[in-house]
């Protein structure tokens, strides 16, 4: 005869498992299978640091996030079947937030510089980098290599800081926490220029008819940071953006979010073959 007390262990065990079997199921598939595959810092989810004030790349619209980099990294989620939700930072701690796991990645093309490869990991290149100084008509700089002597603003924060001093090394820059404080200051003539990338400056130049722009110069690879210690993260993310870079994606996106007229740097066409340059385009018309 079997002891009560057994029996009644059995039973509670057997409970146990009642309870347990459903959540391991979980476990197994659907939304939490990205924390056991990826490492992500949440179950089933990727969680992004992202601009809120560098329209049309990153920014808020109707109160979400909104713009290229968000809509790109969002479809990337999806093909790793995890759900991307957005913080907003400033860009100065997007790297350092990165690496301290306060993010699992950073929906924003940061220059990779080999200060920046010293504290995470990055992706393969999502674009590559180019900037423009505007000015005021009125005192228009010609070209970034006129800032000699000149007062440049500059994102808090930015590798365009170390670029402008490089080209023009009697440059001074002021930097500023954002690009509409930036921006605000050559309004004020607080600042004679403004460096920042082609996209922004396109953008820049729709809304304040009385600044030029200068040819743009090429500044580097940009990529997605993520931890160095998240492999597993890394290689998933490389995918998910190989993925939606072959099915076209990337590029409708891209259309989409850039002034007409603006173009997939050549660089980032022959590091993805097949990469259109038109939506709806075949590969060898890239």
């Amino acid at each position: 005869m079997i002891p009560a007390s057994t029996t009644r262990r059995a039973a509670l065990a057997g409970a146990a498992c009642l309870v347990l079997l459903p959540l391991s199921a979980c476990g197994g598939s659907g939304s939490s299978a990205g924390s056991t595959t990826y490492g992500t810092l949440s179950s089933g989810t990727v969680k992004f640091a992202y601009r809120a004030d560098d329209k049309p790349v990153s920014f808020v619209q109707d109160g979400k996030p909104a713009g290229f980099m968000v809509d790109l990294t969002t479809a990337m989620a999806a093909k790793l079947h995890l759900k991307a939700t957005y913080v907003s930072t400033n860009f100065n701690s997007m790297v350092p937030d990165v690496r301290n796991h306060m993010f699992d990645a950073a929906a924003f093309g940061t220059l990779v510089t080999p200060a920046r490869a010293g504290q995470t990991a990055f992706t393969t290149a999502v674009n590559y980098s180019q900037a423009q100084v505007l000015s005021r008509k009125k005192s228009a700089i010609a070209a970034v290599a006129d800032c000699n002597g000149k007062t440049i603003a500059v994102t808090q924060g930015s590798e365009l800081i170390a670029l402008v001093q490089k080209i023009a090394p009697k440059v001074t820059v002021r930097q500023f926490p954002n690009v509409a404080a930036s921006a605000n200051a050559l309004v004020a003539g607080q600042v004679d220029g403004l460096l920042t990338g082609v996209t922004t400056t396109q953008n820049l130049l729709a809304q304040h008819k009385d600044f030029t722009a200068s040819p743009p110069v090429t500044s580097g690879m940009s990529a997605f940071p993520v931890a160095k210690d998240r492999p597993k993260l890394l290689k998933a993310l490389n995918s998910a953006l190989a993925q939606v870079i072959a099915d076209g994606t990337y590029t409708r996106l891209f259309a989409k979010w850039n002034p007409p007229g603006t173009t997939i740097p050549a660089k980032l066409l022959s590091d993805y073959p097949g990469m259109r340059q038109v939506p709806g385009a075949s590969a060898a018309a890239s």
